[in-house]
């Protein structure tokens, strides 16, 4: 799992404009047994994140029903992707349970059976997430969302690279020598997908200390975002640069 997960990352990192970086993406999304994906990023409003993502294997056409049929106001999944701060699994059949009938038969008619959302790091009045999908019955695992969520982080540090012109030619070393072993440890959490308040817990700090050193972790890094640094970490790691 982690040669193909490091295989993936490759792929995404060679990627020069957006149109490879969703096709790369796309490959990795089957390899790993999802049907499609879903990837919106700092849309103003919830709606957005079905009605206009920035990468995406829904069709036009699919993209247009879910805005004509207003699902957007009651889609229970997109709701909890606004509301959540860590990734989630989920299925058509544990949404019924829940009440939400008219969704549960809504997946089901489109033959999706469940899938992972992603949420990430929410900036003030922007919203982002992805979400894979699958078309089997076999349930999802723990390791399907660490997988998931490694691969989530890694789009949006590229996204980004590419979108905004990151300087991404710094070696990943080079980048987390710059951190203290306290820092290191805090990235470690966060690549694992903890919240600053969960960090703050475990680690036995205040909440307000964890955002000072992750404002430091990007400073040194020189990257904009947490989920930037932690594909980094991860990168590392995967590619025997961490011990």
């Amino acid at each position: 799992m982690l040669k193909k997960l490091s295989d993936a990352i490759d792929k995404l990192s060679s990627a020069q404009n957006m149109t490879m970086l969703q096709s790369s993406l796309s490959s990795a999304v089957n390899d790993f047994g999802f049907v499609s994906f879903n990837f919106a990023w700092n849309k103003r409003h919830a709606g957005e994140f079905m009605e206009d993502p920035l990468l995406t294997t829904w069709s036009k056409a699919d993209l247009e029903t879910y805005s004509r049929d207003r699902w957007a106001a009651r889609d229970p999944l997109l709701k909890k992707a606004v509301e959540e701060t860590t990734p989630f699994l989920w299925t058509a059949d544990a949404w019924q349970k829940m009440g939400y009938s008219e969704y549960a038969e809504y997946l089901k008619v489109s033959g999706i059976h469940g899938g992972i959302t992603i949420p990430l790091g929410q900036e003030v009045g922007q919203l982002s997430a992805m979400t894979l999908l699958t078309v089997t019955d076999t349930p999802l695992s723990t390791e399907n969302l660490h997988v998931a969520t490694t691969l989530t982080r890694y789009v949006v540090a590229r996204a980004q690279v590419l979108r905004e012109g990151i300087d991404a030619a710094k070696p990943d070393i080079l980048r987390l020598q710059s951190l203290s072993s306290h820092q290191m440890e805090i990235l470690h959490w966060v690549s694992q997908g903890k919240t600053n308040r969960e960090i703050a817990v475990i680690v036995g700090k205040s909440r307000s200390t964890i955002d000072y050193h992750l404002e430091e972790i990007r400073r040194k890094m020189g990257v904009l975002t947490r989920a930037q640094a932690a594909v980094i970490f991860t990168r590392a790691k995967l590619n025997g640069a961490l011990l």
